[in-house]
């Protein structure tokens, strides 16, 4: 059986790929041309920046023999995305003819266990005219991407739970960007990011993603120059 970290290291792999295949441009964020925008908080802590609102990411996908019919990248609008998630193609099943997507952005509640939530809470659901949305196996290259407040290390760590007065569950995180962090997304509910010691220690590792992404780059250009060599060969 593959592994979490391992479904979402290839889910990663694939988004990198299709972000550099396609012909739009594809916003960068951390750079010098673009920072990232301070954190939007749905409730602000004392001495944080005035900001505009916390923005909801939403989408939907067509539904044909009960499955998903699309791909779906959804992500919030702030500069850099606060939230983002991919689901691929043919991750949802449901009756009726349309899929909605929705994370809305809450205050935080109550605390995981030993641990202290950074920024917003994320609910993501899933909705169909025809009733529940379930997940098939091939969402298991599906994940989710959290900002986070602060680019300061060790990091946090995601949480997942189904909703207000469950328990909090840690997930296998993973540094995807200077304040991006990375985890896989099985299931709808409630995400955040959380400082705790022992979520420190599961994120101070060698940023994942940025190395997929990277290996992935080399290997799209020895792609495209091992084509171009043949095309002038014939």
């Amino acid at each position: 059986m593959i592994s979490p970290r391992r479904r979402w290291t290839a889910a990663a792999l694939i988004v990198g790929l299709g972000w550099l295949a396609t012909p739009q441009a594809v916003p960068i964020y951390d750079g010098i041309g673009q920072p990232d925008e301070p954190y939007r908080y749905v409730l602000p802590p004392s001495g944080a920046k005035k900001t505009a609102a916390a923005t909801e990411a939403t989408a939907h996908t067509a539904v044909k023999a009960g499955l998903s019919t699309s791909g779906l990248s959804v992500n919030t609008l702030e500069v850099g995305p606060q939230f983002a998630m991919f689901l691929p193609l043919g991750a949802l099943a449901a009756k009726g003819p349309m899929v909605n997507v929705t994370a809305e952005p809450v205050a935080p509640t109550d605390q995981p266990p030993g641990a202290t939530i950074d920024g917003n809470v994320y609910v993501v659901k899933l909705t169909a005219s025809g009733g529940a949305v379930t997940f098939t196996p091939k969402a298991a290259l599906a994940v989710i991407y959290l900002r986070a407040t602060t680019a300061d290390q060790p990091g946090p760590v995601m949480f997942r739970r189904d909703a207000v007065g469950q328990p909090w569950q840690p997930l296998p995180t993973s540094r995807g960007g200077a304040d991006v962090y990375v985890s896989a997304m099985n299931a709808a509910g409630s995400y955040a990011l959380a400082f705790s010691p022992s979520s420190k220690a599961g994120a101070a590792g060698t940023p994942l993603l940025p190395l997929v992404l990277i290996g992935g780059l080399v290997l799209l250009v020895v792609v495209v120059v091992v084509v171009r060599l043949r095309v002038r060969e014939a």
